[in-house]
């Protein structure tokens, strides 16, 4: 592959027009056989066979001015996906490696097995006595250098195969358990539409900021000993299969993701620059079938300026009845909801296309019409579906804020939970609500966790509690939202994306599961 600088650019991108073959960057640059040119702006194209696309991306050089890679908005990189630091945890245990000598039980007596997981992936399966915890440790993980942070990838949940809890257990005295520390995470009692279990493999996170210390432990430190307990819900027997588990260094920093719902002009009047004057990257989820139209909506010229601001914009729904309701709504007495539900995400995902409003990953994305993305419980149809279509990142409305999408197994990725927010009722009641999203904000920095900000409509501060949308947001109120995000960033504790750029970091490892 080699680039190649367009001799005119008059024309449109599609235009393939005449070009002279430029000298192949000295550093990476290689992107399989798909050939790309460069305008004279550095704007990257890649012809796809068809068409060429693109058109946002730039060359990155060092200090010496040679090109190391093209990288876009964001810190996109062309060649590899988004720029993440120590995101995505190194597993200890998983993958093609996993061997029942590696596994040893401490109690419970509970069977264990090696096997191909509900997924199709290798796995420990472990099958508890009625009523009764089951302890097993894995070899390969003592020795291991932790920093407080671990990350168990198992299909097994409360609705699953009847789990109660999981829990994580370190020492540093061996098998004393003088001096470590536990974290205990729970299953979901009603996860329908949940952010933590949709059907399929689950991880879960055991942050540092959880954990309970014992014997006064020090952090990092070397694992003497460990131990995973699986405790199933009472009076019934719990079946678990294990693909992966690791310990991490803490992250860095959080993450969070403003998103605006919809498409309001009120978001553009209003909203829009309390967070662009601080720097803070947004994303809005666009229901095409109503941009235009007024009733309230944005437009496309805003559309357009919000993406060249170096936001970005993803598919939202559903296309009928002005977005009115969710997919499984939307199409009553339909005799395929799944296809129709996949065609309405592709419906809106084509809007942004034809309107030339798609930025690097955001044809991964989608947020869920009212968060719903299940029949019934467990039922995966239309996240497989999903997922089979070519979206990878997906927001619902549970909210949580203790996540990290990196680690997230494919259906956790497809179902992110939210920091959400609609009117409290009353003054006194909002503020109560505003003050409950600053404190989460401030959790994304101790939790190093990832977080998605949910809003709709922006009303000015002065609105009278009668007149405010149940999906609304004062101003002023908005503003104490955007100077809380922004006094963490500038602390260094926290950083903004936007979906798009999520999604350009691949699944890699903990996505497959």
């Amino acid at each position: 592959m080699n680039n190649v600088k367009p001799l005119d650019i008059t024309g449109v991108p599609s235009d393939r027009g005449t070009c002279d073959w430029a000298a192949r960057p000295p550093v990476g640059n290689i992107l399989g056989d798909r050939l790309q040119i460069v305008d004279h702006n550095y704007s990257t194209y890649t012809w796809t066979g068809a068409e060429w696309t693109g058109g946002s991306a730039a060359y990155a050089t060092d200090s010496a001015g040679n090109v190391t890679g093209l990288v876009g908005p964001g810190g996109v990189d062309a060649m590899g996906g988004y720029i993440r630091g120590n995101r995505s945890p190194i597993p200890g245990v998983g993958g093609a490696s996993l061997s029942l000598a590696d596994v040893s039980i401490i109690s419970g007596a509970p069977t264990i097995t090696l096997e191909t997981g509900p997924n199709g992936m290798p796995a420990i399966k472990i099958v508890t006595s009625v009523g009764v915890n089951a302890e097993i440790r894995f070899a390969s993980m003592v020795g291991a250098y932790s920093g407080g942070d671990a990350y168990l990838s198992m299909s097994g949940s409360y609705s699953q195969t009847n789990v109660d809890t999981v829990a994580s257990y370190v020492s540093q005295d061996a098998a004393g358990y003088a001096k470590g520390w536990y974290n205990v995470q729970y299953g979901v009692a009603s996860p329908n539409g949940s952010s933590k279990e949709q059907g399929g493999a689950v991880t879960y996170f055991f942050k540092k900021s959880s954990n309970s210390n014992f014997g006064a432990p020090t952090y990092p430190a070397y694992v003497a000993d460990h131990k995973l307990r699986i405790t199933p819900r009472a009076a019934t027997s719990a079946t678990v299969w294990i693909y992966a588990y690791g310990f991490s260094a803490p992250r860095t920093k959080g993450r969070i993701c403003v998103t605006w719902d919809d498409g309001y002009d009120s978001m553009f009047k209003l909203g829009y620059d309390s967070f662009a004057s601080r720097n803070i990257k947004q994303t809005l989820a666009v229901i095409g079938s109503v941009q235009g139209t007024g009733g309230g909506h944005s437009n496309i010229d805003q559309l357009s300026a919000f993406v060249n601001a170096g936001n970005a914009l993803v598919a939202h729904g559903p296309w009928p009845n002005s977005g009115a309701g969710n997919l499984l709504t939307a199409y009553p007495g339909s005799t395929n909801p799944v296809g129709d539900a996949i065609a309405d995400m592709k419906l809106n995902l084509n809007y942004l296309r034809t309107n030339r409003l798609i930025v690097p990953g955001a044809d991964k994305c989608y947020v869920w019409p009212q968060g719903l993305f299940q029949q019934s419980v467990n039922d995966t149809a239309i996240l497989d579906a999903a997922i089979a279509a070519g979206f990878s990142l997906g927001r619902g409305v549970s909210t949580s804020h203790v996540v990290n999408v990196d680690a997230a197994s494919k259906y956790g990725r497809m179902a992110l939970p939210i920091i959400g927010h609609t009117w409290g009722g009353t003054t006194a009641a909002e503020a109560t609500n505003i003050t409950a999203i600053t404190t989460a904000i401030t959790a994304l920095t101790t939790d190093k966790s990832d977080g998605f900000l949910m809003l709709h409509r922006v009303q000015p501060t002065t609105t009278a509690d009668g007149s405010m949308s149940s999906i609304g947001i004062r101003h002023g109120d908005l503003e104490t939202i955007a100077a809380a995000i922004k006094t963490a960033v500038d602390a260094g504790t926290l950083e903004t994306v936007t979906m798009a750029e999520l999604a350009m970091a691949d699944s890699g490892y903990w996505g497959k599961f």
